[in-house]
């Protein structure tokens, strides 16, 4: 805290202390100080049980600019952007000028994924994402959220012989999906993610509109296969294309038959879920099959951003390799899976779907994972864990494989303190029936587990059963540190 102002207790729960103030006319700043900014996303217009899921690079290219003091600040680059948390929202503009937040049993946002860089670098980013379907779901679906898309891209520019400046650039996100409201996302010091010469930022959004079904929760949100999906098992396609995420599930996870690991048994969830898509039987609810008669609705994302001038002893974060718990090597897996109805008669304290998984803790160099830099011993800190469960959802543990102690868990509770928090009003944050909030871990240098990249992770869910759901995922998005040697040799 700065010197003069203790006692000034105005300190949000996502950031650490922001200092401004004026004083006798003049503006002091700690010298420590953490700063903000706040960005709105181009609009995303949607009828009733259409989808979005696509990189938010309609519109003029300006509205992606950050702040231009922002843009000022790191332009020479002897300063690098570090951020230390975020916080976001979605809102609706009024007629008369104000905002109002969105509900989820409005507008259910599935995931997102943020691009941050240099302009010139972003903008040839989008246009090979334009020109490459592969490159662009990789971007904007699993892949995205652990930075593969843009590893991948940087990498194809590496070996174009590209200058530095055009490889410049982080991507991060999450799978938060309609937990976002309550699902921390903030970094202890001095884990920051660390960005240089940042100018732009670039969203991926996957937002379902759900705002006319009068259902407690819409089972939209569950992304169903409608009779529009031309689903050919023999020729591996939906509607002509093969899907994107690809199928892949884990050995294990695939012998116990679950019907989300194959086409030909495939009944909804993200594969059904593209851009431009319906999740409603169009041939029923609309006129036309692009359903025009409907009205569009418009909605925007509001992001906060935190962060501070990157130091010495910052240490940057990169995506874990675990967890999903369809998976048994680097990453994800199937990324989603179903969760099969009890048979009738099962008691409802009986009727549970658990899912298990052993992950390593980070990514290194294998046969499977080529562009990984890093060895299977190199050390690395955890440093934070986002659960990730959809409706039904009840608790997810990530586990020491070696130890069997418990890093982290939630679950659902009586009181909501569990971790895993269902909502039981009508305003926006706390929606009745819907799951809306996850609890993250998030440790600092004295305290986060330390462990080769090689070191084994297990990740446990378990899912209400009484009704069949599809497309539910059983996620730990973590965040993991480089440990490196200091000029002592001892590791930090």
């Amino acid at each position: 805290m700065c010197a003069g102002i203790a006692g000034m207790s105005f300190v949000p729960k996502l950031f650490r202390l922001l200092a401004i103030l004026s004083l006798f006319g003049r503006e002091w700043v700690c010298a420590d100080a953490v700063m903000n900014f706040t960005v709105v996303s181009q609009p995303i217009e949607l009828r009733y049980g259409e989808v979005y899921n696509r990189l938010h690079s309609e519109g003029p290219w300006t509205d992606h600019l950050l702040p231009r003091d922002v843009i000022q600040r790191y332009a020479d680059g002897k300063k690098q952007m570090a951020i230390t948390g975020f916080t976001l929202d979605m809102i609706r503009r009024l007629p008369d000028g104000s905002e109002s937040r969105v509900k989820l049993s409005d507008h259910y946002l599935h995931h997102y994924i943020l691009y941050f860089g240099r302009e010139t670098a972003i903008q040839h980013l989008v246009q090979r994402a334009i020109n490459d379907p592969h490159l662009n779901h990789m971007l904007t679906g699993c892949h995205g959220m652990r930075g593969m898309g843009l590893r991948a891209h940087n990498n194809h520019l590496r070996a174009a012989g590209a200058s530095p400046a055009d490889i410049e650039g982080v991507g991060f996100g999450s799978a938060a999906g309609a937990e976002y409201r309550h699902n921390e996302q903030r970094f202890e010091a001095p884990f920051r993610l660390i960005v240089a010469k940042p100018e732009v930022w670039l969203p991926t959004f996957h937002i379902i509109n759900t705002k006319d079904d009068a259902r407690t929760v819409s089972p939209l949100l569950e992304c169903p296969c409608t009779p529009q999906r031309m689903i050919d098992p023999a020729a591996g396609t939906i509607d002509g294309k093969r899907p994107d995420p690809h199928f892949g599930c884990s050995e294990n996870f695939a012998a116990t038959g679950n019907a989300a690991c194959n086409l030909s048994t495939y009944k909804g969830g993200w594969r059904c879920c593209e851009h431009d898509m319906f999740l409603v039987d169009t041939s029923k609810e609309c006129r036309f099959p692009d359903c025009r008669e409907k009205t569009k609705d418009k909605v925007f994302m509001q992001f906060t951003f935190s962060y501070e001038d990157a130091t010495p002893e910052t240490r940057n974060l990169e995506p874990g390799a675990c967890c999903d718990t369809t998976s048994d090597g680097q990453g994800f897996g199937n990324i989603e899976h179903d969760v099969p109805a009890c048979p009738k008669g099962t008691p409802v304290d009986e009727c549970l779907y658990v899912t298990e998984s052993v992950q390593p803790v980070a990514y290194f160099y294998s046969d499977s994972d080529p562009q990984a830099t890093y060895g299977a011993s190199d050390l690395v800190d955890l440093v934070f864990a986002s659960p990730h469960l959809h409706w039904a959802g009840i608790s997810i543990e990530l586990i020491d494989d070696a130890t069997n102690k418990t890093l982290c868990e939630v679950h659902r509770s009586d009181d909501g303190k569990g971790g895993v928090l269902y909502g039981n009003s009508s305003e926006a944050g706390n929606e009745n029936g819907y799951l809306v909030g996850l609890t993250t871990c998030i440790w600092g240098p004295a305290e986060a587990p330390r462990f080769k990249r090689s070191h084994l992770l297990r990740a446990r869910s378990v899912y209400n059963a009484t009704e069949y759901h599809t497309g539910v995922m059983s996620l730990w998005l973590t965040n993991v540190a480089a440990v490196k040697a200091n000029s002592t040799g001892v590791f930090v």
